[in-house]
Order: C-alpha cells, then sequence, then structure tokens
C-alpha cells in the first residue's frame, strides 16, 4: 500500500529535529598563563658583595606579574652573616621572562668583635646596606626559577667606622682582613675622607617555584 505523502512528512520531521537538536560544543579556548603570578618560592642563592652574602636561602611571594618580595638570611662576607628583605619591580617581560629592578635592605653581624685594634677601640658589631640593582629572570617551567642580578650596595652607618686613625690602618688590616674583597678597613678609609662605602655586587638565584 502506497502513501504519496509520506517521504515528504518524514524528511519535515528530520529538518525539525535538527534544527532543534543541541548545538556542537564549542571549542574550548587555551589561555597562555603567566609563570610569574600566585607563585612561591624557596630558594637557594650564591654571590659576592650581595645582601645575602657568599651564600644564603630565600622565601619569595609574587602575588601580582609585576611585583615581588623576599626575605632570607647568608653568610656574609667580611662584614658577617646577613638577613635581608628584597622587593623586585618587573616592568619588562613575558610569561617565561622578566627583567627586574630589585632594592634591598640587609643587616649584617660581625664575626668578631674587639681585635682590630690593641686598646680597646671597636669596629662596629653589626651593619646595615641599602641595595640597588637590575635583574634577569627565566622561568623555564612553572615550577623552577632562575635569576641573574648585578648592582651597588651602600654602607648606612660609614661613619661608625670612622674609630681608628691613619697610622693603623694597617694594623687593622691584619687583625681582620682574612676574606678577600671589601672589608671594614675600607669602611674606616671612607669614614676619613667622609664618603659612603659602595660595593658592587652580582648574585645568582635558584629555586623551586608553587603556585597558589
Amino acid at each position: 500500500m502506497r502513501f504519496p505523502g509520506l517521504l515528504p512528512l518524514l524528511a519535515l520531521l528530520a529538518a525539525a529535529a535538527s534544527a532543534h537538536a543541541d548545538p556542537p560544543p564549542r571549542a574550548r579556548r587555551r589561555v597562555a598563563r603567566d609563570y610569574f603570578r600566585h607563585t612561591i618560592s624557596l630558594g637557594a642563592s650564591v654571590g659576592v658583595g650581595s645582601p645575602l652574602g657568599l651564600t644564603g636561602g630565600f622565601v619569595e611571594l609574587r602575588p601580582w606579574r609585576a611585583l615581588g618580595v623576599s626575605v632570607g638570611g647568608g653568610l656574609g662576607g667580611n662584614f658577617g652573616p646577613s638577613v635581608a628583605a628584597t622587593m623586585m619591580v618587573s616592568p619588562v617581560g613575558t610569561r617565561r621572562w622578566a627583567l627586574a629592578l630589585e632594592t634591598s635592605l640587609s643587616h649584617h653581624v660581625a664575626y668578631a668583635q674587639g681585635r682590630a685594634l690593641s686598646d680597646g677601640r671597636e669596629f662596629p658589631g653589626s651593619s646595615n646596606w641599602v641595595g640597588l640593582g637590575v635583574a634577569s629572570e627565566w622561568r623555564p617551567s612553572r615550577s623552577l626559577l632562575l635569576r641573574v642580578a648585578v648592582g651597588r650596595s651602600w654602607l648606612l652607618d660609614t661613619s661608625g667606622y670612622g674609630v681608628i686613625r691613619q697610622r693603623e690602618l694597617t694594623e687593622a688590616e691584619q687583625a681582620i682582613g682574612f676574606l678577600p674583597g671589601v672589608t671594614a678597613v675600607d669602611a674606616a678609609r671612607a669614614a676619613m675622607a667622609g664618603d659612603t662605602l659602595g660595593v658592587w655586587y652580582v648574585h645568582v638565584d635558584i629555586a623551586p617555584t608553587w603556585r597558589w
């Protein structure tokens, strides 16, 4: 038995079902995630003249892409072990690399006191420094920080080292100069000249990193 209108009716129903079918899901757009923002890093630092000294450790928090802060401690050079706080501003960079400006405050505790001079006069038992530098920082992965920085630090209390006389410089240098580089005797020379002691520094940092 033939139904002449059956085929057109079936075609009409198929078209209506197709019109009401759910549209195909949209392709999910992948967003390139910045590797700096919302990270915390626990790292190690080696350097010369840097706020953390010859070697040290730090914790760094970077809540925003362009701003990070860190605190740490290390084994300083001739001015003794140190604790330091550093702020980094990174106005230039990509999601994996940043050019940063860093500024730091550090406090160093002298290894020993009262042995530079024979008549009881002593160099300060501690010193405070402010530093300013530039750093190049890489994030090769979401879990690793690599950084190289160079800059200059200034002794805030240079005048406190003006406790010796010109003729005593050699004696004092022999008594305290056990590491190469700038020593308290250089600070004494700067104090005699009425200057502020400045030191160039470099440090290399490496740290595992986590995102929150």
